[in-house]
């Protein structure tokens, strides 16, 4: 996965429970969207050490209800979070009352535009 500044970086996410290996990941619960900001994408720049996480709080997202069962949760009190760990993998965790959505872990690689693309005449 590439990232870049200010564009939308979304995680499908999936209900925390003894059926979550078995998830079709094509039909997930929820969906989480958050502008990738200078600050944010700063942070997502780190490579945690193997035994290491950085939890990076999310103050300003999106959350959609992609199964209408979960429709509730997008109304309730929830909290985000993007978990880094080695890799660097991404993930994203919600939690909403006493239920928690995870994402599947995702590779990542920032990508930066440092001007040096020149356009052809």
């Amino acid at each position: 996965m590439e990232l870049e500044q200010n564009t939308p970086l979304t995680l499908p996410l999936f209900l925390l429970d003894e059926h979550i290996e078995q998830r079709d990941l094509e039909a997930s619960d929820l969906t989480l969207s958050v502008i990738l900001d200078e600050t944010l994408l700063a942070n997502l720049c780190q490579n945690p050490a193997e035994d290491q996480s950085i939890s990076i709080n999310l103050e300003t997202y999106q959350l959609f209800a992609d199964n209408s069962q979960f429709k509730p949760v997008i109304s309730e009190a929830h909290q985000a979070q993007l978990l880094l760990n080695r890799g660097p993998v991404l993930s994203a965790v919600v939690s909403s009352g006493e239920q928690v959505f995870i994402s599947p872990p995702v590779e990542m690689m920032p990508t930066f535009d440092l001007g040096d693309e020149e356009e052809e005449a």
